[in-house]
């Protein structure tokens, strides 16, 4: 387990450029009502979104961040502040239910109890059903002056328009590999652990940190193997579904729209044209099976992994032709 279960009051060393632009947007007190942090998923956002949570809540920031010392960082820490409320996904469901939106509703139009402001940090939002985001049109529509709502989403394509329309949208990427594998260094002691993690995450860090505390790092790595061969052309669409017999059919997705979401890069960076949009429109198919998992469909397993590991393989070797 990721020995950080404290609450951060600093952005991750590559959010320093975007930090800076929300805190130039809160000395103007002119930070909107809803901020909607979108990227791939196991980059930061959750974090980020944390640390403005504290940076807002701190009753004594000092240079630009949470004190970590105060009255409001305390509570915060203890995870009992009155002007916190963090809404995600339901634990005995893979979506955000309307029941907690209407809690989140009733939280937004009280008083705060401490200080000038509440927060409130949902996400991932796509987790949110039709009748969920629906709902939070409500707070979206009439905003409380005192409260600020800080959304996260992997997927933020997939949010209705009415919902992405009336938030202010930061777009975070993959941050730079050499930022990463800093990052990670720290974590791993070793640069070459790192470099492996980095690779089996599709570059992205938070997701290396965590496979490194976890218990399915070898797993990720020999599915990342298989997936490399796969692109490669070494190893069947048929065999690639026998590495993943293990694996949670919504990481299994995500794995296969990460390295090709990777591959895809390369191959653009190497001069390839259009016929990489096939792989874009594939990686957008994925991202949608996703979704429908996450909102409770249940497809059937080794026929979808079947399908999707083809249609991969299908779409590499048109473009290595």
């Amino acid at each position: 387990m990721a020995p950080d279960a404290s609450w951060p009051l600093a952005p991750l060393p590559w959010q320093a450029a975007v930090w800076s632009r929300i805190q130039a947007l809160l000395s103007a007190e002119r930070l909107p009502h809803a901020l909607l942090l979108a990227g791939p998923e196991g980059i930061g956002k959750a974090h980020l979104a944390q640390a403005l949570a504290a940076r807002m809540l701190c009753e004594q920031p000092t240079a630009g961040t949470a004190c970590g010392n105060c009255r409001g960082c305390s509570f915060l820490q203890a995870g009992s502040h009155a002007d916190m409320l963090i809404v995600g996904v339901a634990e005995d469901t893979r979506v955000i239910k309307i029941e907690q939106i209407r809690k989140l509703i009733e939280f937004a139009g009280k008083t705060p109890s401490l200080g000038a402001r509440k927060v409130i940090l949902l996400g991932p939002a796509e987790a949110m059903n039709t009748n969920s985001a629906n709902a939070l049109l409500k707070s979206l529509e009439e905003p409380s002056a005192s409260t600020t709502l800080l959304l996260y989403s992997h997927q933020a394509a997939s949010l209705p328009a009415t919902v992405r329309s009336r938030c202010q949208t930061l777009s975070l990427g993959v941050p730079p590999e050499a930022d990463s594998l800093a990052w990670l260094d720290a974590v791993t002691g070793s640069v070459d652990e790192s470099r492996q993690l980095l690779q089996v995450s599709a570059g992205r860090p938070v997701r290396a940190r965590d496979l490194f505390y976890s218990d399915d790092l070898a797993a990720h790595i020999a599915i990342h193997q298989g997936l490399a061969a796969l692109l490669e052309g070494k190893l069947s669409a048929l065999e690639f579904p026998q590495l993943v017999s293990s694996i949670d059919i919504a990481a299994v997705l995500d794995l296969l729209r990460g390295a090709m979401e990777a591959y895809l890069r390369r191959q653009t960076l190497a001069g390839a044209g259009s016929e990489v949009r096939a792989g874009f429109l594939f990686c957008d198919e994925l991202a949608r099976q996703q979704r429908a998992i996450s909102h409770g469909a249940n497809p059937n397993r080794q026929l979808i992994i079947e399908d999707c590991t083809a249609q991969l393989a299908q779409i590499v070797g048109a473009i290595r032709t």
